[in-house]
């Protein structure tokens, strides 16, 4: 399927846009959706979906002018390809045939990543001289970062089981004070009273004798007895 003759197809498909693609035109849109896009349709119950995809493969031909060049090689869904120290991840959507014979070069147990490999990948496989240092030692480097972990961590607990605890030292406590433990009195009303002037002991008044003046003196006359008749 070249690129002329996918844009023929759909300038062909271009009359039956609005009033709805037939099933021929769906299928065809499918399998060049996925094509492109790595991807199927999201909702093929729809009409709107496929014009909404017919105008997405439209602009990405007209902008690439050129149909993409499929890969070799195949992913599993969802699978991706890293490599380390690289920010750049693949996928079937940006997959080449380059980035995939690499990965497998590093490890042939990651074929099992991918859904189709050709027939003739191990023979395409890169030299290992071709393979970047740093992607090449990889399992090395993992492998030895997690043994310098495992060995940190052991003498940490090493560290922690040998060393002796120390005892907490007791506080000497003073003996208590019997004054100042001693209960105060209680306040009395007057005392609980803000307003309460402190009251002042005042002395028993003594009765003074008092003087007899002899002119104030009275002294009663006995009374008259009666007469005798």
């Amino acid at each position: 399927m070249t690129y002329e003759s996918t844009m023929q197809r759909l300038q062909e498909m271009e009359s039956r846009y609005n009033d709805g693609f037939s099933s021929l035109d769906r299928s065809y849109l499918d399998s060049l959706y996925y094509d492109l896009f790595c991807r199927e349709i999201t909702n093929k119950g729809c009409g709107d979906c496929y014009r909404d995809a017919y105008m997405e493969i439209c602009i990405k031909l007209k902008k690439t002018k050129a149909m993409p060049k499929k890969s070799d090689f195949v992913l599993k869904a969802g699978a991706i390809i890293t490599f380390f120290g690289e920010a750049k991840c693949y996928s079937n959507a940006n997959l080449t045939d380059e980035a995939a014979l690499r990965f497998l070069a590093l490890n042939p147990n990651n074929e099992k990543l991918f859904e189709s490999l050709p027939s003739d990948w191990q023979t395409r496989l890169p030299k290992s001289d071709e393979v970047p240092e740093e992607v090449e030692d990889k399992d090395a480097i993992i492998a030895r970062l997690t043994q310098e972990n495992e060995k940190l961590r052991k003498e940490n607990e090493d560290l922690k089981t040998s060393a002796p605890r120390k005892k907490a030292k007791k506080n000497a406590t003073p003996a208590p004070d019997p004054v100042a433990e001693a209960p105060a009195p209680e306040p009395s009303a007057d005392e609980q009273s803000p307003d309460a002037a402190p009251s002042e002991e005042v002395p028993e008044e003594v009765p003074e004798e008092t003087a007899v003046d002899a002119d104030e003196v009275s002294v009663e006359e006995p009374e008259e007895a009666p007469e005798e008749e």
